[in-house]
């Protein structure tokens, strides 16, 4: 009996990862204890579970093998266009999205250093890296709902690791800088009323599609007609809610506008009683959700909603110039224009017979 413990001890032993020579331990975002090489031995790497975003941001696309099948797609997020050309004749080793699979014998084939992925759930890694034995880090964003302080604490983990300490501090800076411009808007009490529709949520939705305690509304210093009805995060509203609330501003994410047209179709006397979308109060915004949330797409829609509801606080606001400083702040190119022969310009909609259309310039 002994002697059988003992092999299942030296079995159990042989399955778990080897610690790298040089290693140092780190605490990932889900407060498990890995051990990674030293910067120094780090040349090789995976960002996995859509966090090549964290990658891009430290300017760390040159040490990447590989990569999902969404890093190839033509979608309106932003590291993806920004490392078009850089990833177009790497080899995918997986799939991405809420059923995502990845492809083991050739990871251990590349032979990563180290392999980053967004996960809430702490089996994930863990699994990955008993079976890959390599150093597997777990990142976040604060899902579901976006939490900057969660995400910059995942940025310097990778700035950390990949020895990017210096980019990782300057995109935190840069990211405070932003929250502090955003001060231009009233007190609680005289602050503008407003809703957010078409959010992605497990793929593209339609005008019920919604969040409470919205970051980008929080920031632009406007009420939000989801937190009245107490919601919290994604969810889905009744839209005979949304006609009594009636708000005078109705902002739309651009992923679901396509679905909005249809609906607008099908019902068009009850989008002619809400207010907003007769009296040209309605607006585009960049998409903020792919997959996962998209920071700094969140920033910049924060600045847009602020211009539309405050428009003489933010009337020296160049939102094109705006975007573009984001971009480059997360992604090290400007964007803009890319993102909106995607998505379609942003800005103010006019109901018309034909649904929403876009204003003349």
């Amino acid at each position: 009996m002994e002697k059988k413990l003992s092999i299942l001890a030296l079995l159990l032993l042989l399955c778990l990862p080897a610690a790298p020579a040089g290693a140092s331990t780190v605490t990932d975002a889900l407060g498990r204890r890995v051990d990674v090489p030293e910067p120094e031995h780090i040349s090789r790497i995976l960002a996995l579970g859509c966090s090549m975003g964290f990658i891009t941001s430290l300017g760390a696309q040159d040490m990447v093998l590989a990569v999902e099948d969404i890093d190839k797609a033509p979608l309106a997020k932003p590291y993806i266009i920004a490392n078009r050309d850089r990833f177009r004749d790497l080899p995918v080793v997986g799939k991405a999205g809420a059923a995502r699979r990845y492809d083991f014998e050739r990871i251990i084939g590349l032979k990563p250093d180290v392999i980053f992925i967004i996960t809430s759930d702490p089996s994930e890694p863990e699994l990955m890296q008993r079976k890959l034995r390599v150093p597997v880090l777990a990142l976040s964003q604060g899902q579901p709902l976006y939490n900057e302080d969660v995400y910059l604490e995942s940025l310097a983990l990778v700035g950390r690791v990949l020895g990017r300490e210096e980019q990782a501090a300057q995109l935190t800076t840069g990211v405070r800088n932003l929250t502090g411009r955003l001060r231009n808007h009233p007190v609680p009490q005289q602050q503008a009323l407003a809703y957010v529709g078409g959010l992605s949520y497990k793929g593209n939705q339609d005008i019920k599609s919604t969040a409470g305690d919205f970051l980008p509304l929080k920031l632009a210093g406007i009420a939000n007609i989801a937190d009245t009805a107490g919601r919290k995060g994604n969810c889905f509203i009744n839209k005979e809610f949304l006609l009594t609330a009636n708000p005078r501003l109705i902002f739309i994410d651009a992923n679901g506008l396509p679905l909005i047209q249809e609906n607008i179709k099908a019902e068009p006397h009850y989008y002619q009683r809400l207010k907003a979308m007769t009296s040209g109060n309605t607006w585009l915004l960049l998409p903020h959700t792919t997959i996962f949330n998209t920071p700094e797409i969140m920033y910049i829609n924060a600045f847009f909603m602020a211009k539309a509801a405050y428009p003489e606080a933010y009337a020296g606001l160049d939102l094109k110039a705006l975007a573009d400083e984001v971009f480059v702040l997360f992604n090290g190119v400007p964007l803009y224009e890319e993102m909106v022969r995607i998505t379609g310009p942003v800005g103010r909609l006019h109901l018309t017979d034909k649904g929403l259309a876009h204003a003349a310039p």
